[in-house]
């Protein structure tokens, strides 16, 4: 007599071949999951190799500039020590725009290696180009300004061409009109005070200043620790900035007897002003910094009445 066959039998048929397909097609997706993790990670590996290269290149060639600085002519040094401050700039900028693939050990590494070049640079600067103080023509004055600074002062300046260096710091509640062409200026601790100068050859360094207005020339602008600073700037090379927040940028506007001529003396292209060419150290994305802004044309200074 024949077996009965059961008709559960068939029905358990294609249930099991379902589930046979269903763990092969996971078996077969987990063996392209690993196939792809492994080349995902072979790529970030090439990059991360890629980018510690090149990154060790610029970083030398920083250091050599950093070790050249002792001899560099004295009226070379300015254009120099802005040279290196360009190139941390740009490695700075290279290291965020790497840091997708970056590992946040190596990030660090990178920013420590940053500040390090940064620190050596400034050190060196701050040795082989020291500071001459700005000197008022009334020495009396200069007293009176130390003790009371609370007073409003407009002194004119002229620069002759043997002052290489200028530096204003410490003065609060001050209008100061500075024409000439120096090599450098350097503006610290100014509070409450607006400064008008004629073109820079080089440089100027402007760091801790709060609440100022800032009329001001020159090749390449360095602004540090500072805040609610208004620059009316004529720039040929490009600002920096750094820890500075709630500035305000319009291009230079100051015309006084002889401007023409200065410019000429301080060998600065007047026709070319980069005044909103400005790159902040603390915003590395390619979104316009928040730190500062142009100054709207209905609302920008268009007469300096203090100063006429």
């Amino acid at each position: 007599m024949d077996p009965l066959i059961s008709i559960e039998n068939f029905s358990e048929k294609p249930n099991k071949i379902t589930a046979l397909t269903k763990r092969e097609l996971e078996r077969q997706l987990n063996i392209q999951k690993r196939k792809d993790d492994k080349e995902l990670l072979s790529a970030s590996n090439e990059k991360l190799e890629i980018f510690e290269t090149i990154f060790a290149e610029k970083r030398s060639h920083i250091e050599n500039l950093i070790k050249n600085s002792r001899n560099t002519a004295k009226n070379e040094l300015a254009d120099h020590f802005n040279t290196i401050s360009k190139e941390i700039l740009t490695l700075q900028k290279y290291v965020a725009a790497s840091n997708i693939f970056l590992r946040h050990y190596d990030l660090q590494r990178c920013q420590n290696t940053l500040q390090e070049l940064t620190n050596k640079a400034k050190y060196l600067e701050n040795e082989l180009l020291p500071k001459k103080k700005f000197s008022f023509k009334n020495r009396a004055k200069e007293r009176t300004l130390k003790k009371k600074r609370k007073m409003k002062l407009i002194q004119h300046c002229s620069s002759p061409k043997s002052v290489e260096r200028c530096l204003l710091r410490k003065i609060e509640n001050c209008t100061v009109v500075f024409k000439g062409t120096p090599s450098t200026l350097h503006l610290n601790h100014l509070n409450n005070c607006k400064v008008f100068t004629g073109p820079v050859s080089t440089s100027i360094f402007a760091e801790n200043c709060t609440n100022c207005t800032l009329v001001i020339a020159c090749q390449q602008l360095r602004l540090h620790s500072s805040h609610n600073v208004q620059i009316y700037l004529h720039v040929t090379s490009r600002a920096i900035m750094e820890d500075c927040k709630d500035i305000a940028v319009a291009p230079y506007n100051w015309i006084y007897e002889g401007v023409e001529k200065d410019f000429e003396n301080a060998h600065l292209e007047k026709k070319v002003n980069n005044w909103r060419c400005i790159d902040d150290f603390n915003w590395l994305s390619e979104k316009h910094s928040p730190n500062w802004k142009e100054i709207p044309e209905n609302e920008r200074i268009q007469r300096w009445e203090e100063i006429e």
